[in-house]
């Protein structure tokens, strides 16, 4: 019986159609590129957090000297990671390449740059407010993880030491609201894991709105003048080494 045999060139051709049709379709990656602006979100931290027993006790003795007023955002001290995710009623500039994806902040100035995986990149050398991010795709999906965090000893905040670890996903969706009109968001989804100050991961998850016509402004602060008002009034921040 005689059998087709399809020419070499042909097989190779069905069988990657082949391949292509079974393939689960690609997500793109979003364009996050521009200016976006707080869109709102449960906040910074949670009402209450899940304290180690050393963690609390430090916290006690923080809250037992310290006012709300001696909390160091009215000092011109840089929040940075991970309560700036979003931060105060500034806006964000990201500019996003397939090397590096660097955002930045109009409060405080601060500056973030996330290394792309798989991609050129510098070794971490000291630990710093914004930490040492590095991301990758997971489909339409941005994920980031940063380590090498300079610690955050105010307690009536979200603190945090230098080995903590943060973990986040981001996403971008169209949300129209109630006259139609759709809107671009970047939500986030922030996990802070830190076993020195807290019992279990805190997940934190708040969103940007695409805001092209706000502009980034001139913010000024300096963090001495925070130093000179704790010596002032006696004030001594928890000592973290002293857990490890």
């Amino acid at each position: 019986m005689f059998k087709f045999r399809a020419p070499a060139k042909l097989t190779r051709v069905l069988q990657i159609a082949s391949m292509l049709a079974l393939a689960p379709l690609a997500c793109a990656e979003p364009d996050l590129n521009g200016l976006w602006f707080p869109g709102g979100g449960p906040g910074q931290s949670p009402k209450e957090h899940p304290f180690t027993p050393q963690a609390k006790r430090w916290s006690d003795e923080y809250l037992a000297k310290f006012k709300v007023e001696d909390d160091p955002g009215g000092w011109c001290v840089s929040p940075g990671l991970p309560r700036s995710i979003w931060g105060a009623p500034f806006p964000v500039e990201i500019v996003q390449t397939k090397d590096f994806i660097n955002m930045f902040w109009e409060g405080y100035f601060q500056y973030r740059k996330i290394y792309m995986e798989g991609r050129p990149r510098p070794e971490p050398i000291l630990n710093t407010r914004m930490g040492y991010s590095v991301g990758h795709w997971e489909g339409d999906v941005l994920v980031v993880e940063t380590t090498h965090l300079r610690e955050y000893p105010y307690m009536r905040r979200l603190p945090n030491t230098e080995n903590a670890l943060i973990t986040e996903r981001y996403t971008v969706e169209n949300r129209k609201d109630s006259k139609g009109v759709s809107t671009r968001y970047l939500t986030n989804q922030m996990t802070l894991t830190d076993p020195l100050l807290y019992t279990q991961p805190i997940t934190v998850t708040s969103s940007l709105r695409w805001s092209p016509t706000t502009p980034i402004m001139e913010y000024s602060c300096s963090e001495e003048i925070y130093d000179k008002y704790l010596q002032d009034r006696g004030l001594q921040l928890p000592d973290f080494s002293q857990g490890q």
